[in-house]
């Protein structure tokens, strides 16, 4: 893992004065070079609101204010088009819940400073077709069918139509989880006025299992920037410690989540200037290091590296986030089994298709570097031993 550099530095520094009003004096030498990293992290919009005092450069200022306008723009956008998704459901009588994004935004010191993207929303599974016809009818057109989640757009605006949430375990405890986020994720959504209008979204405890079970299943796959952690920064430092542990202590060490949301808010705590909680144990600096310098390498949905989606199958389990302290190659050899299972063909035919793939150009090779950096993420998400039970 690469170490931090001064600008990645300053960018830290910034997003703790904007998410927590820590005191800082910023000792940057290039802003273009720290607003180009927060873009690559979608949170250049927090940054930008807190640095602006401290930049010379008229021009660089000029150009920078008009991409935050437009961000906020967006973001203005996106609240009327989850506005008008909440009349329309009620309208037409069903049940939903909004997720992610939005939620995740109402608990920033300026909901409106967080960099948002598309309107995801979940249905339960037998109302997802009457759905559909529903968005069809308003106009929305079917751009995405991939089975979980259905995409719509009309005009600039993308609904995401979701069948299920999350990545988890294709086993027992997988199965609980789902079941324990799922079965009364909609019944238990509250309603939120966010100026442009209402929106449904879900309570604290359900929005929390959310956050961890997103943040896993991109950090285990192309990996997660700064923007998930700002987003469990804020949420976590919402709670006490006795309102934290009375919701989450005793189902997340049921599920294997439990040292994952220690480690992510000790990450906070040292580099966002999040609280010290009680609950989150003691740090080992060495390790948050490792940790801040993956998600900084990463940038949003590995926006910065392209290679991470080919390291996937060198550290995580097909489709389920579970990492293992086991090799590179062992882990390839079982993530090939495990898609030859589910789509139901022989290993070999399998293996025999990603060395065609391999040979005609279609895969990348796998270089030494791809295998040697796989190896530490897998290393390093080992430590949080995911899904397995806590004591």
């Amino acid at each position: 893992m690469q170490q931090l550099h001064q600008t990645q530095t300053e960018l830290l520094k910034l997003l703790s004065k904007a998410l927590f009003e820590k005191e800082v004096n910023s000792a940057c030498s290039d802003w273009k070079a720290l607003y180009r990293e927060a873009n690559v992290h979608k949170v250049f919009p927090l940054v930008f609101s807190v640095s602006k005092a401290y930049v010379a450069d008229e021009a660089l200022l000029g150009k920078s204010e008009k991409l935050a306008r437009h961000s906020l723009a967006t973001t203005v956008s996106l609240n009327y088009a989850h506005a008008a998704l909440h009349r329309l459901m009620q309208k037409e009588n069903i049940p939903y819940v909004t997720f992610k994004g939005l939620a995740s935004s109402l608990y920033y010191p300026q909901p409106e400073l967080r960099n948002a993207g598309d309107v995801d929303f979940y249905v339960h599974p037998a109302d997802f077709e009457r759905c559909q016809s529903v968005l069809q009818q308003a106009g929305f057109e079917c751009v995405e069918n991939e089975g979980r989640h259905a995409g719509y757009q009309k005009g600039g605006v993308v609904l995401e139509l979701h069948r299920r949430i999350g990545d988890v375990p294709h086993n027992a405890l997988g199965q609980q989880i789902t079941r324990q986020i799922m079965d009364d994720l909609i019944e238990s959504a509250v309603v939120a006025d966010i100026g442009q209008g209402k929106v449904k979204i879900p309570d604290t405890f359900h929005h929390g299992m959310i956050l961890l079970l997103h943040t896993i299943a991109h950090m285990t796959k192309e990996g997660v920037g700064l923007r998930h952690l700002c987003d469990w920064a804020v949420f976590e430092a919402s709670l006490s410690d006795e309102a934290f542990c009375e919701l989450f202590e005793e189902r997340l060490k049921a599920c294997g989540l439990w040292r994952f949301a220690q480690q992510l808010s000790l990450c906070a705590n040292r580099y966002l200037g999040a609280p010290e909680r009680a609950w989150q144990g003691s740090a080992d600096n060495a390790f948050l290091e490792k940790l801040i310098s993956d998600i900084i390498a990463s940038g949003n949905f590995g926006k910065k590296d392209i290679d991470r989606k080919g390291q996937i199958k060198y550290i995580a389990d097909r489709g389920e986030g579970t990492v293992k302290n086991t090799s590179a190659w062992r882990q390839v050899r079982k993530t090939l089994a495990q898609k030859a299972a589910l789509e139901g063909k022989s290993k070999a035919a399998v293996v025999a298709e990603y060395a065609k793939n391999v040979l005609t150009g279609k895969r990348h090779p796998d270089t030494k570097q791809t295998i040697e950096t796989a190896a530490e993420r897998k290393a390093l998400y080992s430590e949080f031993h995911l899904y397995e039970h806590n004591e």
